[in-house]
């Protein structure tokens, strides 16, 4: 059985295809988080997948920043599936993403009526064809079909897709 602190470890898994390598991390992004390996890997057409990470705090966010600017083989990358823990350092920290391009974020809805959160994938040209116009696309709940209410204020939500 793993304990608390393993599971708030950062760890991630790569997958390598023919035209780009995946990278899924999952965990907590914190000062002992050790990215040296990981960026010696890595080359070409790079994505992130980051849903499964829960939390960053103010040391994870350096040692990310010194990361993603120091991927000396990386050609182009992408974030994917970014978690809303991702979503909040993309708002507050303006070199978080580095040279990234945004594909899909988890952004928060609920259901008065059923009282359920549920985060939904957002991929960022379908859902947001009109940069600058920061409405959040409409879902209805999967429960009871009534419409679901975004869980945020959308203009501070979704500050990051203005540089995205």
């Amino acid at each position: 059985m793993a304990s608390a602190s393993d599971l708030m470890t950062l760890s991630w898994r790569i997958k390598e295809r023919a035209d780009f390598t995946t990278v899924e991390f999952s965990g907590e992004i914190d000062k002992n988080t050790d990215f040296s390996e990981l960026s010696t890997r890595l080359q070409g057409h790079v994505v992130f997948h980051l849903q499964q990470v829960h939390r960053i705090n103010s040391c994870g966010v350096r040692e990310w920043v010194n990361f993603v600017r120091e991927l000396p083989n990386v050609e182009e990358l992408t974030f994917s599936h970014c978690s809303p823990a991702i979503v909040a350092q993309l708002n507050m920290i303006y070199n978080f993403r580095g040279a990234a391009k945004l594909r899909s974020f988890y952004a928060p809805y609920i259901c008065d009526t059923c009282n359920i959160e549920v985060t939904k994938l957002l991929d960022i040209e379908t859902s947001f064809p009109n940069r600058g116009e920061n409405e959040p696309p409409e879902f209805n709940c999967e429960r009871c079909s009534k419409p679901l209410e975004f869980d945020d204020l959308p203009d501070h939500y979704l500050a990051f897709l203005a540089e995205a």
